[in-house]
């Protein structure tokens, strides 16, 4: 039950890369090779913006998991929101 029912992973998200790969695209434009300067650029912002998204989707799930309830005489889950008390 607590694989199912349990909170969900926290998601650390590791900002190196995409930093790393920006601050490579600059020097890579700034040195005069600008298509890999350009490519590593826009690969870093994409790669920072794909991780920011896992993040958010990570947090949404963590804060959807602190507001379910579950029942226990049926295996179902309900958002507080939703839950009807009998």
């Amino acid at each position: 039950m607590r694989g199912k029912y349990g909170q969900p992973p926290e998601y650390v998200a590791q900002w190196l890369l995409p930093i790393g790969a920006v601050a490579a695209g600059v020097l890579l434009l700034v040195s005069g090779a600008v298509g890999g300067g350009v490519l590593l650029l826009v690969g870093g912002v994409g790669l920072g913006f794909w991780f920011s998204r896992l993040t958010a989707a990570a947090e949404e799930a963590r804060e959807r998991w602190a507001r379910s309830l579950y029942c226990r005489q049926c295996p179902a889950t309900f958002l507080r929101e939703d839950a009807v008390t009998v």
